[in-house]
């Protein structure tokens, strides 16, 4: 219920964005078009419908600008009268084309808040806090069933979300501590295989938590999600899936250890759109959540905290980064 009124809500703001677009386009076309007539042109122009009409309310309109601001329309072409005219008309169209969309802009963002999308039905199998079946140690989803139906899931998100300027994401923000270090003394091959082993094991979670875009580093990575909890559910899994990793797969004398940071925001990314070249704030403050968090931790804002759907194993911190006080997360003892 919910998501087919999202649907429609969301189709509707779009229709009326596309015609405003429409009106607003023909109305700089046609204070173009009134301010072409005053020149010498061929009088087949004239006899136009469209230009007929036009005269008929765009002369009328102007004629009660120009006799409120005491003046006279059509003003000489060969006075400052005619161009600043023209040019404050046009500027006048460009403002209200800005409020318009900062209107839409608003209300596509009230409707993804009053009617939030579903989560994929594959969400209780993930071990996504907050979702009915939910185990701490619940064992990762990876049947083909699963898979296409969180890919269905992430296709309905970005197709909703194609046409707006800005979208709503979740960017976790994940570095291994003392990477560099831990490189001193070792052979180059257990080097590489110890880092690839590490690299495969979080693409391995990134593809079964749906993340919809990635950008690595030597040792670290800037993950964006489209869906918070997946994001929250994604930092969970890797910092639980550390000890076994160390245990199994870390061919170097020094355990792996990372920082988990987490930010939520609206961003100027589309579909197309790289990671490594997209710049805002609001990933910015992920990598700043990341770069002072203690070690095998996930921090994120108070904010984000305060909309979880399950809060349970955060702690508040007397930290704040960027402004933002900041709860913490790390895997139960044991």
């Amino acid at each position: 219920m919910i998501a087919t009124a999202r649907k429609i809500a969301l189709g509707f703001t779009s229709l009326a964005r596309r015609v405003a677009v429409i009106a607003v386009a023909a109305t700089a076309i046609g204070i173009v078009t009134l301010f072409y007539l005053q020149y010498p042109h061929s009088p087949k122009v004239d006899e136009l419908k469209a230009i007929i009409q036009l005269r008929k309310y765009g002369d009328q309109l102007f004629g009660y600008v120009f006799s409120w601001l005491k003046l006279t329309w059509p003003p000489a072409r060969d006075t400052w009268t005619f161009w600043m005219s023209g040019g404050a008309a046009l500027l006048a169209v460009w403002g209200i084309w800005l409020a318009i969309d900062w209107v839409f802009n608003r209300g596509n963002r009230l409707v993804s808040n009053l009617l939030p999308a579903a989560r994929p039905a594959v969400a209780s199998a993930l071990g996504v806090p907050g979702v009915p079946g939910y185990e701490t140690d619940a064992p990762i989803a990876d049947t083909e069933q699963a898979r296409d139906e969180l890919l269905k899931r992430y296709r309905e998100i970005e197709k909703q979300l194609k046409s707006a300027r800005r979208k709503r994401c979740t960017f976790l923000a994940v570095d291994v501590v003392g990477s560099t270090q831990m490189k001193v003394g070792e052979r180059e091959t257990e080097i590489a295989a110890t880092f690839q082993a590490y690299k495969e094991m979080l693409e391995k979670i990134f593809d079964q938590y749906g993340a919809w875009k990635r950008a690595w580093t030597p040792d670290g990575v800037m993950i964006c999600f489209l869906d918070r909890e997946l994001a929250i559910a994604a930092g969970q899994r890797i910092l639980r899936s550390l000890k076994k990793f160390n245990e199994n797969d870390n061919k170097l004398r020094t355990p792996f250890s990372v920082r988990c940071g987490l930010n939520e925001g609206e961003v100027p990314i589309y579909e197309d759109s790289k990671l490594e070249v997209v710049a805002d704030h609001v990933i910015d403050v992920a990598g700043h959540m990341q770069k002072q968090g203690t070690p095998d931790t996930l921090w994120v804002p108070a904010e984000i905290y305060a909309i979880l759907a399950n809060k349970s194993g955060f702690e508040p911190l007397e930290t704040v980064v960027d402004g933002y006080q900041v709860y913490e997360w790390r895997p139960a003892a044991g």
